[in-house]
Formats: structure tokens, sequence, C-alpha cells
């Protein structure tokens, strides 16, 4: 089970990358174009944010099946002492919560904006935050793709 799920984190990981490079990628050339909001821009967002979502319910899983996080939970005071098993049980679980919190939130306010320029600013901005976040935390010393 702990293979699997975390093979399945890993290839998700590429899809939030990409969803997110795409949805920052048109909010930015719309807002600099002064373009028309449209359906595949407010598409670009959900599926971001979507892919954002799944990649949480994954982790959720990973986290509640890893050897590693068991390890730690039975003795905090090491795990918080050796950086690597840190990064995995507080700080990589906290950024990520914040990258997908900058993702939600910055769709509610694309939906909430008034006119074309602010939901592409506004899109620019928050989807951009999202996913600085999500890849500055991602642990670029795992393997790239997983071995089945």
């Amino acid at each position: 089970m702990y293979n699997l799920t975390l093979a399945t984190h890993n290839i998700v990981r590429w899809l939030v990358l990409a969803a997110g490079a795409w949805a920052v990628w048109r909010a930015w050339r719309g807002w600099r174009a002064r373009a028309v909001w449209g359906e595949p821009d407010a598409g670009a967002v959900r599926l971001f944010v979507n892919a954002l979502s799944l990649q949480f319910v994954v982790g959720v899983l990973l986290y509640a099946v890893s050897p590693l996080i068991r390890g730690a939970m039975s003795d905090m005071g090491s795990a918080m002492r050796t950086a690597s098993v840190r990064y995995f049980v507080v700080e990589h679980v906290a950024v990520m919560v914040i990258a997908i919190a900058l993702g939600h939130i910055g769709a509610a306010r694309v939906r909430k904006a008034t006119s074309d320029s602010a939901r592409f600013q506004t899109a620019t901005i928050w989807m951009g935050l999202a996913l600085a976040a999500s890849a500055g935390f991602v642990p670029w010393f795992r393997p790239l793709f997983p071995s089945f």
C-alpha cells in the first residue's frame, strides 16, 4: 500500500506542477494582453486547484501509511532533531497546506473579481504564490519518477 501511494503521490506532483504552470502562464498572458477572461482561463485555475486538492488527499493517505511517519510519531523529539525526518513530518506538510490554501483562496477571489483585468491579475498572483510554494517544497532529492 505504501509503495503504491508514494508512487501515486509522485506522479500527481507532475500534474500539480504542470497545471500550476499552465494556470499562471494563462493568467499572466491574459493580464499582459488585457484579454477577456474566458472559460479556458477559469478552467486552468480550476485544474490547478483540483490537482492541488487531489495531491492533498493522496498525501494524507501517504501520511497515514508511511513507515517514516509512524516511526517519527513514536519518538517526536528525535524526529524533530533529524532534518530529513522533520522535513516530511512537519515542513513539507505545512508548506503544502499553505500552497493549497493559497490556491483555493485565489480561486475564490478570481470568481469574485469584478473585471477581466482583476481576474487575470488575481489569478497570476495567487496561483503564482501557490505554484511557488508547491515547487519550492517538492522533495527534489527524491526520485523524480516512481519505480514500479
